[in-house]
């Protein structure tokens, strides 16, 4: 458990990120779009996001979600991240991929 000002700046780190991650197939970030539904980010660490990709037979979608998935848990203060794929055919299986 870490204390509130450590949170709150690991809670800016992701924000910061996530705010210049754009999505592959717009010029908006996921924090703008409809793809992020939500984001916690826990007293231990611990990163959860559920998106739902928006186009859901696209590889460089589940390309980059790893590639966001890397990119989270490389973040200072960051003990780990579970990205949670919703509303797509084959979600869980999604969900495997861009988490390992």
């Amino acid at each position: 458990r870490m204390k509130p000002r450590k949170h709150k700046a690991l809670s800016l780190r992701v924000i910061r990120l996530l705010n210049g991650w754009k999505d592959p197939h717009s010029d908006l970030p996921y924090t703008k779009t409809e793809a992020m539904r939500s984001i916690e980010i826990g007293e231990t660490g611990i990163v959860a996001m559920r998106i739902t990709p928006h186009r859901p037979h696209c590889p460089c979608c589940l390309l980059d979600l790893r590639a966001l998935y890397r990119k989270v848990s490389s973040l200072k203060g960051v003990t780990g991240v579970g990205i949670t794929i919703e509303g797509v055919p084959a979600a869980e299986r999604w969900t495997r991929e861009v988490n390992g």
